[in-house]
């Protein structure tokens, strides 16, 4: 095993409550911070609050729906050589429901389109507080290995210039390079 730089599209971001709480932020002040440290875009996705105790953060399904295949059609010729590696996968998703895409990536893992139970996770620091980020991602690439102790600035800044190379899918902010193993 070892550890690998992946790009995930971000499906789902998990908080707990208690910590935003702990650091005195409102859901309008944790948002804020969230896009001023990790480019996050509020607009793309739906809050749910579950059993008092966890802020859920889901993509929206319109975002999904509309913008999802165009993106991972314009983004793969990119990141892979050969169409082999990605067309299957196109074609697979045309033929499910749009709903059906991301639980169709858990159960079915294909190389360039699979659920990432080991995506690293964020941090936010609020005074004395620690706000854990936690992620859920389609991993959409994956290189490797990689070691590094210390990340953050460079991969917020790769996140950026994705969001700026594909600024016509809004999809593309809610991508993330990150350390993955």
């Amino acid at each position: 095993m070892g550890q690998y730089l992946g790009i995930g599209l971000i499906d789902k971001v998990i908080i707990e409550k208690s910590a935003v709480d702990k650091a005195g932020l409102s859901m309008e002040k944790l948002q804020e911070k969230m896009t001023q440290e990790f480019y996050y875009a509020p607009e793309l996705y739906d809050i749910n609050q579950v059993e008092n105790e966890l802020y859920c953060f889901q993509l929206k399904q319109t975002v999904i729906t509309e913008q999802l295949i165009p993106f991972l059609k314009t983004i793969y010729p990119l990141l892979y050589d050969n169409p082999e590696n990605y067309q299957t996968l196109v074609e697979k998703l045309q033929t499910l429901p749009a709903s059906e895409w991301f639980s169709w990536a858990e159960k079915n893992s294909e190389e360039v389109f699979q659920f990432d139970k080991y995506g690293a996770t964020d941090y936010l620091q609020i005074d004395f507080t620690t706000i854990r980020i936690n992620y859920n991602a389609i991993m959409l690439s994956l290189e490797g290995k990689i070691i590094m102790e210390t990340y953050g600035r460079q991969f917020n800044f790769f996140k950026y210039t994705l969001m700026e190379t594909f600024k016509q899918f809004s999809l593309a902010k809610a991508l993330r390079v990150y350390i993955t193993g």
